[in-house]
């Protein structure tokens, strides 16, 4: 029986354990839960370092790490950090990706959770890494440089070493590299004596330079200099020549070194142009172009008058006579001039392409001076067709009748001769070879000379003659024509 007793208290002391216990784990479980609800609870990632962080291209990315802490609305108000559970990072850090990058740190505890991000930027501010071999490298004067090479890296580019821009001065060679990025950098090599420089070329007048025909090409001038051995005009050396006659282009090269080896050439176009030439006009009706060359002389005043007195118009291709003031008297009673010559000395002024022209144009700045005409009308000593300035200039006819209508002048022969220049001597034979000439042709262009009284005196009978028989008497003008004759030279 006392056994049994036994057995009962046992019993009984355990089933009052178990329920102690589980009054106890109900009673825990209902004040957790009342705290947990009473105490809000709130959980918060904690970023170790800066949130946004800075990071150079290439360089390894090294967390800063994160800490967990759990926050009461009446407990902990201050915060517990909390060992577990553990922090979980999502993304990753490419140290060659240039931008912005995000890491994502996220935490859960029971039914709280927390969630933090941190920017990464990744960033290339360092230039690239430029290398010269050799900086040692001799120059031998006189003789290009020989590169002994370079090579550029970047941290973010990689090799860059094809963009190198490599520029060359006096006494050394600079290398500058630059990446995507834009930073710069830049190398010296320190080259003693090396001189890349060409000396300068300096063209007086331009490298387009033009002239009219017949205006003789004269250099209009030209200078160098060197950076090191100063002024090497001397040295210049200059080919090519412009045909001043004949239009066209012509190139001409300025070549000069300097004591480095540097050559430089220059060229400069000239070109010779040609004037636009008239149309040639015909007059209409039965005309006599009346000329007198070798004037003005001491029977032009009567001329005057008597052209005056039938109202007709004549033509004057004048010399350097003497009598210059009678030039203006002329123009002013409303005839041509022209120019003839200045010395009327076939062996003078046929002597060159260049002695004619310059006889040519002192003739017409004379006329100019006293009439204030530049005129363009002339006619040739002995005319186009003379032979005697085979004497003097070979085949300078043919060049110069080309030349004085590409230079802007009209020239004109005739096609009556008066006779007046060696046949005869006669008033009467004089006015027999005009009229007799003149009608052979509906236009004619007289030859006379004012300095022979007796072609002066055939005058007055040549107009009468001319008015009785339906001519009008006119002066030449740039399209008048010109009666050319054959070119014998």
């Amino acid at each position: 029986m006392e056994e049994k007793k036994s057995n009962n208290r046992g019993g009984r002391l355990r089933r009052w354990l178990l329920w102690s216990v589980l009054l106890l784990a109900a009673l825990a479980g209902a004040a957790y839960g009342v705290i947990f609800h009473i105490n809000q609870f709130t959980l918060q990632i904690h970023l170790l370092g800066q949130p946004e962080l800075r990071l150079e291209c290439g360089e390894e990315y090294k967390e800063p790490g994160a800490e967990l802490w759990l926050y009461g609305s009446l407990f902990w108000q201050e915060g517990i950090q909390l060992e577990e559970p553990q922090i979980q990072i999502s993304g990753t850090v490419e140290g060659k990706t240039l931008g912005r990058q995000e890491l994502v740190y996220r935490a859960e505890l029971y039914q709280l959770s927390a969630e933090a991000s941190r920017s990464i930027h990744v960033l290339d501010t360092k230039p690239p890494v430029l290398v010269l071999k050799d900086m040692e490298a001799e120059y031998i004067p006189g003789e290009p440089f020989r590169e002994p090479g370079y090579e550029a890296v970047d941290n973010h580019d990689g090799d860059v070493t094809g963009r190198v821009i490599r520029t060359e001065e006096t006494g050394q060679i600079l290398y500058a590299v630059t990446d995507l990025s834009g930073n710069p950098t830049v190398v010296k090599r320190p080259v003693p004596g090396f001189d890349p420089q060409p000396p300068v070329i300096t063209l007086e007048g331009g490298e387009d330079y033009r002239i009219r025909v017949g205006t003789v090409y004269s250099e209009p001038g030209y200078s160098a200099s060197d950076n090191l051995d100063g002024d090497l005009t001397e040295f210049v050396t200059v080919e090519g020549e412009a045909d001043w006659l004949v239009p066209g282009e012509y190139p001409i090269t300025y070549t000069v070194s300097d004591s480095g080896g540097n050559e430089t050439v220059l060229t400069r176009k000239v070109t010779v142009e040609a004037a636009q030439r008239p149309d040639t006009e015909y007059p209409k009706g039965k005309t006599i172009y009346l000329t007198f060359d070798d004037g003005p002389g001491i029977h032009t005043p009567q001329l005057l008058d008597v052209l005056d007195a039938y109202g007709a118009k004549a033509t004057f291709f004048v010399v350097d006579s003497g009598y210059d003031h009678l030039m203006k008297e002329i123009v002013r009673r409303g005839h041509s001039i022209g120019i003839h010559s200045v010395s009327h000395k076939y062996e003078e002024i046929y002597a060159s392409p260049e002695a004619f022209f310059a006889d040519l144009y002192g003739m017409r700045e004379i006329i100019y001076e006293n009439t204030g005409v530049r005129t363009t009308l002339m006619r040739f000593p002995g005319g186009s067709s003379n032979a005697i300035s085979r004497r003097y200039c070979q085949g300078i006819m043919s060049t110069l009748t080309e030349a004085v209508q590409d230079a802007g002048f009209q020239y004109f022969d005739w096609n009556v001769s008066s006779g007046d220049a060696g046949e005869t001597t006669k008033t009467d034979k004089v006015y027999e070879f005009v009229t007799d000439g003149v009608q052979q042709h509906r236009v004619s262009i007289v030859l006379q000379h004012d300095i022979h009284y007796y072609s002066v005196a055939a005058v007055e009978k040549i107009l009468q003659w001319g008015r009785r028989n339906g001519y009008q008497f006119l002066a030449l003008t740039e399209s008048s024509p010109g009666f050319h004759q054959n070119v014998l030279n």
